[in-house]
């Protein structure tokens, strides 16, 4: 009797606590775009926003910062053709947006659940999903206009698949599990690779290694779905223009460096302790990480944690690999959410097993550090890059290709450009010589320059003066800056 009214008691707390995670959420469903990482942000927000204008084409999509080009294919759009196409039913909404994505992210938090419960428990799987909720990048990227959820949802619902047709012999649950991999391939294909392990130690533990082996096969349905899918955006990335004048363009055919780094950066402890910071404040929300280790010592010689062993070295692997990103970007550490609250989870119940309620009072103190973490570090706005964008948008038509000059901005900047729903190029500022934005009026149809420096205006004024129509000066309500605004004249 005593345990049924434990359960029923943990049951609703986990119904409330998860309740209160989800509302939280909508506090922050503003119409505009923020931080962190608002650039990532940025190009999936325009390519929502051009298919809902101009139709939905996945194999074309198109980004702000490509000019009169505009093609370019990186992940596969398939999220953003989504939203798009609800939004061509319903009408463009930012909260309509933020919505979907938010789907996206409780679609990945029910099959976490999910696999969490089928290898431990109903209890482990109600502590971990709290967490899962509770962490700050979930807080954060969980209603950002983001990619990341809907490939790690795909992700964990292909593993709880292939691990139920292991333990069930069941091919057809099999092809089910390779085909809820093709979108996680596709989109994001680093969110899944490694759960490959954790899958081979489960059926080694279910003695059906054999049995998976001589079906191995149906998973490669998603394998060549993204070598088709890479070989596609190679294509058509090199059908790109050679704009080899424009600062550090480059045709995105060869994404190598970007993906992998140098080997250098590996050896580099300042690397480690950006990323170490990173899995302990913004993955672990500063008591996961703790509870975690808490969780393993309790746990180790379980029959289940070979598993999570093997989990942990495929996400090691993972860092390694894709070093360069989980340097430069925090939501790269997105996938270490769920083994993180996980082990968390073992920690609380082992906890809650020596004295009553403490475990219950430690989830609570996460839950409240994680969110004060989130609320004090993340949700900022932008607002002078908000303003220059909304100048550029009603100075400007769907039909113009205006140039941006911002600071630092390079040419694969689409901070400005994405907000204002408008194409045409970013360059930094001693990227933006006359002859190139005059190269760029005369050959690729550049209608306009925006900048903050005078110097950049007045050498274009100076060096092209029958090209330019009209130069005006606009005060920024946000600085003392003046945005500077030349009109050009119309290439022949």
């Amino acid at each position: 009797m005593v345990k049924e009214e434990n359960e029923v008691f943990l049951n609703r707390f986990f119904w409330l606590v998860a309740l209160l995670l989800i509302v939280l959420r909508f506090l922050h469903f503003q119409p505009q775009l923020d931080l962190p990482h608002d650039w990532r942000q940025a190009d999936t927000f325009f390519y929502i926003w051009d298919f809902t204008e101009n139709g939905i084409d996945i194999m074309h999509p198109q980004v702000a910062w490509m000019g009169s080009h505009g093609e370019l294919v990186l992940e596969c759009p398939l999220p953003e053709a989504i939203v798009a196409q609800l939004q061509r039913w319903l009408g463009p909404s930012m909260l309509l947006s933020r919505s979907a994505f938010f789907l996206f992210f409780l679609f990945s938090a029910y099959y976490f659940y999910r696999v969490t419960e089928w290898l431990f428990s109903i209890t482990i799987a109600q502590y971990a999903t709290l967490i899962f909720l509770a962490l700050p990048l979930s807080q954060f990227y969980s209603r950002a206009i983001h990619i990341d959820f809907f490939a790690l949802g795909f992700a964990y619902a292909m593993f709880y698949y292939a691990m139920k047709a292991v333990a069930r012999s069941s091919l057809l649950l099999l092809l089910l599990s390779s085909l809820l991999a093709i979108p996680a391939f596709l989109v994001k294909v680093p969110y899944i690779f490694y759960l490959a392990l954790p899958i081979l130690i489960y059926t080694w533990q279910q003695k059906k290694l054999t049995w998976l082996i001589t079906r191995s096969i149906v998973f490669v349905l998603p394998l060549v779905c993204f070598l088709l899918w890479r070989e596609h955006a190679y294509l058509v990335n090199d059908t790109a223009p050679d704009w080899s004048y424009i600062l550090h363009y480059r045709k995105f055919t060869d994404n190598a460096s970007w993906y992998f780094g140098v080997w250098q950066q590996r050896l580099s402890l300042y690397h480690w302790k950006v990323t170490s910071i990173r899995m302990l404040l913004e993955v672990g929300g500063a008591i996961a990480i703790p509870l975690a280790f808490t969780g393993w010592w309790a746990k180790r010689t379980d029959k289940q944690m070979p598993i999570l062993y093997a989990w942990g070295i495929g996400l090691l692997i993972y860092l390694l690999i894709f070093f360069n990103l989980n340097a430069i970007h925090n939501y790269y550490q997105i996938p270490f959410l769920g083994f993180v609250a996980i082990l968390a989870g073992l920690g609380i119940d082992r906890i809650s097993s020596i004295k009553k309620g403490w475990g219950l009072t430690v989830l609570i103190a996460l839950v409240v550090c994680s969110t004060c973490y989130a609320e004090y570090n993340y949700y900022d706005r932008p607002k002078a890059i908000e303003e220059i964008s909304q100048l550029v948008k009603s100075n400007t038509s769907t039909s113009d290709f205006p140039i941006v000059v911002y600071q630092d901005f390079d040419c694969r900047n689409p901070r400005i450009l994405a907000r204002a729903q408008r194409m045409g190029w970013s360059l930094e500022s001693k990227a933006a010589k006359a002859e190139v934005i005059e190269r760029l009026r005369e050959e690729e149809g550049a209608s306009h320059l925006f900048c903050v420096d005078p110097r950049i205006a007045n050498d274009s004024k100076t060096q092209f003066p029958l090209t330019v129509i009209k130069l005006d000066s606009i005060l920024l309500k946000t600085s003392n800056d003046y945005l500077y605004q030349l009109e050009l004249q119309p290439n022949q």
